[in-house]
């Protein structure tokens, strides 16, 4: 019973990870970082924002009066943990 009970922990630790943070998480830190970003918020004009929306190829930040598309680009992870990504600000748009 001993040996089973090794071989099975032995198994379960030895087995390949290929879990990922759920999307939850990774859409958290993406969105933390985005609007942490200086650029985001000059090309915001500094105004308070009022709605992010998500985009195909990351999201869309909008004030009053600008907004401001972010391009995102994820890399998988080679193991557990969040996935990883860069930031492409675009140009604000202002009326």
């Amino acid at each position: 019973m001993k040996s089973f009970a090794a071989a099975a922990i032995l198994a379960i630790t030895a087995a390949p990870a290929s879990a990922a943070l759920s999307g939850y998480w990774d859409n958290s830190k993406i969105i933390h970082a985005t609007l942490g970003n200086d650029m985001v918020a000059d090309a915001l004009k500094q105004q308070p924002v009022e709605s992010i929306t998500s985009t195909e190829s990351g999201y869309q930040i909008q004030s009053q009066d600008c907004r401001v598309d972010v391009q995102v680009t994820r890399t998988a992870p080679d193991r557990p943990g969040p996935t990883r990504f860069s930031l492409k600000i675009g140009k604000g748009q202002c009326s």
